[in-house]
C-alpha cells in the first residue's frame, strides 16, 4: 500500500504548525494595516470609534476562524469553504461561492496586495511626487509572476519565503510602535487625537469602516483550503489560529496608536501610504526602512499559497475547468490553477484600488455568511460526519449575525456599489447553466476546455492528479448524490494521465 501511495502523482502533505502559523499571520498581515487605518477613520470620523471598529473586528476574527477550524477537521479536503459548502448544501451553491471568489473576491484582493506592495517599493524614488500609475502596475505585473513561478516550482520554497515575510511584517510593525509610542511618551498628545475621541461620529457609513476593518483581518481561514497539504491539522489549525489572530489584534491597535500619535487627521486622510508618511516624520534618515519591509509585507505569496488550492479541489470536481486541475509532474504543485490565478491578476490591475475594497467586502461578507451556515446543518443534520473540534454555538451565531448586518450596513452606505456587488452574484447563474449543469451545458464549453487543457500540459508538463478511488472510477456529482457525505468527481481515469469524460 505504501509503494502505491508513493507512486501516485498527486499533491503532498508537507507543512507544519510553523507553516500554519506563518500562513495565517502572512495571509491577515498584508497591505491591510498599511491602508485601512485611513479608510476606517475617515469613515467614521472618530479616533476612539476607529479603535472599537478594530478591536470588535478582532473579536469577530477569532470566532470565525475558530468556526472555519471545526469545518476544515470535520471535512479535510482541499478547497475551503468550497468544499464545506459541497458536502453540505450541493453543487450549486458552491458553484456560486467560487464564482465569486474567483472572479472578484481573490483577484482584487491579491490586486490590492500588489499596488500596496508597488505603492511602498517605489515610494523612496518618488519622494517630491506620486509615483507613476504604469510604474505603479509594471511593479505589480513582475511580483505576480515571480510569486507564481516560486509557488509553482517547490512548496519547500514557498513556505520558507513565507515564514521570511512573515519575520518581516512584524519587524514593520514593531518598529512602527514602538517609534509611535517613544514618540508619544516624549511629544505627548499633541495632535489632540485622543482627546475627546468619541467627537464627530459618521454613523451613517459605519458599514464603510467595518469592511475596511474586517478586510485586513481577511485570511485567517486561507490555511483550511491547504488542508490535504498539512501533516497534522488536526493539532495545528487551533493553535494557529489562535496564536496568530491573538498576536495579529495587539499588532493592529499598537499600529494605530502609532499612527495617531504621530499623524494628524489631515496627514492621515491625505496619505496613500499612511506607513511611508508616519516614516518620514518620525525616522529621518532612515525612512527608507519601513517602505521596504511594508513592501515585503504586501508581497502576496501566502495568495498563491491556498486559493489555488481551492480553485484546483473545484476543478477536480468538474465545475471548474480541467486545465485547473492540472498538477505539475515534476514540482507537484497545482501549476494550472497557480497559472490560471496569474492570468486573473493581471487582468484586475485596471481597476480602482478602493473600488475594489469596497466591492470585495460586500461579496466577501456574502460568501463568508453562506459558508460559514454549514456549521449548523454540520452540528444538526449530519452526524455521519466526525467532528473532531468543536466550538461554542454562541460563536458561528455572532459570526452570522454580524455578517448579515455588515451587508445591510454597506447597502445602505452605498446602495449603488452593494447592487454592483448583487449583479456580480448573479452573474453566477448563467455561468453554472452553460458551463457546469449537464442538461444545459454548451457543447463547444467542453471542446474549449479541453483545447486549453492540452496546451496548458504541454505548456507546465503537468497531468491531473491520480485517483485514490478503487479501479480509479469516479461517478459524476450532478447525477448521482453523496454516499455518507462523501461526493465524487466526473471522470474516468484509465491509467496515469489517460481521461475520459464518464
Amino acid at each position: 500500500m505504501a509503494n502505491i501511495q508513493s507512486e501516485r502523482h498527486r499533491i503532498l502533505p508537507q507543512l507544519s504548525l510553523l507553516d500554519a502559523v506563518s500562513i495565517t499571520i502572512g495571509s491577515i498581515i498584508g497591505s491591510g494595516i498599511f491602508i485601512s487605518p485611513k479608510g476606517v477613520f475617515q469613515n467614521v470620523g472618530s479616533v476612539g470609534l476607529s479603535f472599537f471598529v478594530w478591536i470588535f473586528c478582532g473579536i469577530i476574527e477569532i470566532f470565525s476562524s475558530l468556526c472555519w477550524v471545526e469545518l476544515a477537521l470535520a471535512m479535510p479536503k482541499f478547497g475551503g469553504q468550497y468544499h464545506y459548502l459541497r458536502e453540505i448544501y450541493g453543487d450549486f451553491p458552491a458553484f456560486t461561492l467560487q464564482w465569486l471568489v474567483f472572479c472578484v473576491r481573490y483577484p482584487a484582493s491579491m490586486v490590492i496586495r500588489t499596488l500596496t506592495f508597488s505603492e511602498y517599493i517605489l515610494a523612496p524614488f518618488f519622494e517630491s511626487c506620486d509615483v507613476p500609475p504604469i510604474s505603479l502596475k509594471l511593479v505589480s505585473l513582475l511580483i505576480t509572476m515571480l510569486c507564481g513561478f516560486m509557488n509553482a516550482v517547490s512548496v519547500r520554497v514557498s513556505k520558507g519565503t513565507v515564514n521570511f515575510l512573515m519575520a518581516a511584517k512584524i519587524l514593520a510593525m514593531a518598529i512602527i510602535i514602538i517609534t509611535g509610542l517613544v514618540y508619544l511618551c516624549i511629544n505627548g498628545d499633541q495632535n489632540g487625537n485622543f482627546e475627546n475621541s468619541f467627537e464627530n461620529i459618521n454613523w451613517n457609513k459605519l458599514g464603510l469602516a467595518y469592511y475596511a476593518a474586517i478586510w485586513s483581518y481577511g485570511g485567517g481561514d486561507n490555511m483550511m483550503a491547504m488542508t490535504e497539504e498539512f501533516r497534522n491539522p488536526r493539532r495545528d489549525f487551533p493553535k494557529a489560529t489562535i496564536i496568530s489572530i491573538v498576536m495579529v489584534i495587539f499588532l493592529y491597535i499598537f499600529a494605530n496608536v502609532a499612527y495617531f500619535a504621530v499623524l494628524t487627521p489631515n496627514e492621515m486622510l491625505d496619505s496613500n501610504a499612511v506607513a511611508v508618511t508616519f516614516s518620514e516624520k518620525t525616522l529621518g534618515s532612515f525612512r527608507w526602512v519601513i517602505p521596504i519591509l511594508v513592501s515585503l509585507s504586501a508581497m502576496p505569496m501566502t495568495g498563491f499559497l491556498s486559493a489555488p488550492r481551492s480553485f484546483y479541489a473545484t476543478a477536480r470536481d468538474g465545475m471548474f475547468p480541467e486545465s485547473i486541475a492540472l498538477v505539475s509532474i515534476k514540482y507537484k504543485t497545482p501549476i494550472g490553477s497557480i497559472l490560471i490565478c496569474c492570468i486573473l491578476i493581471l487582468a484586475y490591475l485596471f481597476f480602482d484600488i478602493w473600488t475594489l475594497i469596497t466591492y470585495l467586502g460586500f461579496v466577501s461578507t456574502c460568501c463568508d455568511g453562506l459558508a460559514l451556515s454549514t456549521i449548523f446543518v454540520l452540528r444538526w443534520f449530519r452526524p455521519d460526519i466526525n467532528k473532531p473540534f468543536k466550538v461554542p454555538i454562541a460563536f458561528p451565531i455572532i459570526s452570522l449575525v454580524t455578517f448579515v448586518g455588515g451587508i445591510v450596513l454597506a447597502a445602505v452606505s452605498a446602495p449603488m456599489k452593494a447592487l454592483v456587488g448583487l449583479a456580480l452574484t448573479i452573474t453566477v447563474i448563467p455561468a453554472y447553466l452553460l458551463g457546469v449543469y449537464p442538461k444545459t451545458k454548451l457543447a463547444v464549453a467542453g471542446k474549449i476546455s479541453g483545447f486549453v487543457t492540452r496546451f496548458f500540459q504541454i505548456l507546465t508538463v503537468s497531468l491531473p492528479e491520480d485517483k485514490e478511488e478503487n479501479n480509479h472510477t469516479k461517478i459524476s456529482p450532478l447525477t448521482q448524490p453523496s454516499v455518507r457525505g462523501y461526493r465524487t468527481s466526473k471522470s474516468l481515469v484509465l491509467g496515469k494521465g489517460n481521461i475520459v469524460e464518464g
